[in-house]
């Protein structure tokens, strides 16, 4: 049998999917938005819907590692200069600190934005989060900023990811081993990272509706000098 994973700050359940289909189990998911909450039982699982922050550890069920990734509207680089390393959400990881901290799984994992520690205040607050999880019991491993791209996926998405594994448990958590590598540094067993192209290629250029997820979005956001909506090269990850 798989780990039972409690999972916060689930969103629509990209993470928890990822989990289920390595043969998890979510016995628990929380998060504050029903949208977010509509999607995550619509292909993961249940979710409570509500403010972490009024959610009393006691009524969660035990499991062997919590996951999640809280807000990054503080850390994300696209605020550019309006990045606030005091601003509220920042703190929510305190929440998932104190479910941690209560619950006593076996492991846990975080996953948020790069931005999350760029910059010499964001270091600083980086750093003192981690330590504020070492006082709770458990060895961190040193955080990684891993690429999806590097695991089969067709799109070029880094998130920095945290594993805590507590300090009476003999086996630690570990990164896994990258499957693919940008075509300049494919060796080994490395495979060419999966393109655009590979991956929807086959698709009708026009919009077709009887597609799942094949319907283009009309909004339109500029963010870092770039146009939402731009056309993307073929031959690349996303």
């Amino acid at each position: 049998m798989g780990f039972k994973v409690v999972s916060l700050f689930s969103g629509a359940g990209g993470l928890d999917l990822g989990f289920v289909k390595a043969g998890a189990e979510i016995v628990w998911a929380n998060d504050i938005d029903r949208d977010h909450a509509k999607t995550h039982s619509k292909n993961v699982g249940d979710v409570t819907v509500g403010d972490i922050r009024k959610i009393d550890a006691r009524d969660i069920p035990d499991s062997d590692i919590i996951i999640g990734g809280f807000p990054c509207l503080g850390f994300t680089l696209a605020k550019g200069k309006y990045r606030n390393v005091g601003e509220e959400h920042n703190f929510l990881y305190k929440e998932f600190l104190r479910i941690v901290a209560t619950k006593r799984p076996d492991y846990f994992l975080i996953e948020n934005v790069p931005g999350m520690r760029k910059g010499k205040d964001f270091e600083v607050f980086f750093e003192k989060m981690i330590e504020e999880f070492r006082s709770a019991g458990y060895r961190i491993n040193e955080p990684r900023i891993l690429n999806a791209a590097d695991y089969g996926v067709p799109q070029k998405r880094e998130r920095i990811i945290i594993l805590g594994t507590r300090k009476d448990v003999e086996n630690i958590l570990e990164y896994p081993i990258p499957t693919h590598a940008m075509p300049s540094k494919v060796m080994g067993s490395l495979k060419p990272w999966i393109t655009i192209r590979d991956a929807i290629f086959d698709l009708p250029r026009q919009e077709n509706e009887s597609i799942p997820n094949h319907v283009a979005t009309k909004h339109v956001v500029k963010i870092n000098g770039y146009l939402g909506n731009r056309k993307l090269e073929w031959d690349i990850p996303a």
